[in-house]
């Protein structure tokens, strides 16, 4: 009898060992598992951390909303950087464009069609007179096509010394430009201008230049402006680029493109919907264009207009991060 109750307690000894000991194992894995999904979650947090650090410079814009905010691109490639002196002037009437109309002979108007703003064309019968000497009637015809912009006559009144109308096409202008004697043995006629003003671009070239005189040593070139889309008028303040020589440059991009971000001249690539910032290293530069001497490829696509809608988006992104 003593010997098996010594062998049943030592069974028991031995089943309270066993289960101490699984018991252990048991939390010694938990704990295992813990620091696993602990250690797992860590590199989770630092892989979306550095995803964001790897996508910081470059946004995701889907096609439509792009269209929608106006955001265009162009094939970055070789263009020709223009060495330009810059003036200043204004622009003019050509007196080619002015027609002071008047009377053959002394008369009574007997008819003026034209009112003060109207249109005419050249050869269109703009009065009626009656000859003092005659008695007989005779038109007059607008020499030129224009825009009547005074009336100095009426029915029933008498001609005299002054124009009946006076008649201006705006179609031609001139831009008069002043040139220092520092820049005028550079500038000659035929060379090519471009020329800004109220936010407006137009292209001509020098037709001539007439010299100074005793009071004012400057001279002035003069430009012919094709305005028959009536976008400028008499009076406005220009400044003008004169192209005195011109260089090829294996890359450039549109000076629109170039943004200025976290305190790096850059421009915007895109890559399907996405944008991303490159830092450039620039050269050579014109009115339109700027030399790209590093951080761009000759064929890769970059915006050009709106590019500053990109700038705004990243760095709204970049204030989030860093809270």
């Amino acid at each position: 009898m003593k010997t098996n109750y010594q062998l049943k307690l030592l069974l028991a000894l031995l089943l309270s060992l066993s289960l101490t000991g699984t018991t252990a194992l048991a939390a010694d894995a938990d704990a295992d598992h813990e620091h696993a999904e602990e250690e797992h979650a860590e590199e989770e947090h630092s892989d979306e951390e550095h995803a964001e650090e790897e996508h910081a410079d470059s946004v995701v814009i889907e096609p439509g909303m792009a269209q929608q905010a106006g955001v265009t691109t162009a094939m970055a490639g070789p263009a020709v950087i223009r060495e330009a002196v810059t003036v200043y002037g204004t622009t003019t009437m050509n007196p080619q464009g002015i027609s002071e109309v008047k009377a053959r002979f002394p008369g009574l108007v007997i008819a003026i069609n034209p009112e003060v703003g109207e249109l005419v064309s050249a050869g269109d019968t703009i009065a009626e007179i009656e000859s003092n000497e005659s008695l007989q009637r005779y038109r007059v015809q607008s020499p030129i096509s224009g825009r009547v912009v005074s009336r100095n006559a009426n029915p029933g009144e008498t001609t005299g010394d002054q124009p009946l109308l006076t008649i201006i096409n705006y179609d031609q202008l001139w831009a008069e430009l002043t040139i220092f004697p520092s820049n005028a043995r550079r500038i000659q006629p035929g060379l090519e201008v471009i020329m800004e003003a109220d936010g407006e671009v137009m292209r001509g070239s020098i037709s001539h230049i007439l010299p100074g005189s005793s009071e004012s040593p400057a001279v002035l070139a003069r430009v012919t402006l094709d305005n028959s889309d009536g976008r400028w008028t008499p009076g406005l303040l220009l400044q003008a680029d004169i192209t005195i020589g011109q260089s090829e440059v294996a890359l450039a991009v549109d000076n629109r493109a170039i943004q200025s971000f976290e305190d790096n001249p850059v421009v915007f690539v895109q890559e399907g919907t996405t944008y991303e910032s490159r830092t450039v290293a620039l050269g050579r530069k014109d009115a339109e264009q700027t030399e790209i001497l590093s951080g761009l490829e000759p064929g890769e696509l970059y915006v050009v207009e709106n590019s500053y809608l990109i700038k705004a988006d990243l760095e709204k992104s970049s204030a989030e991060h860093a809270h």
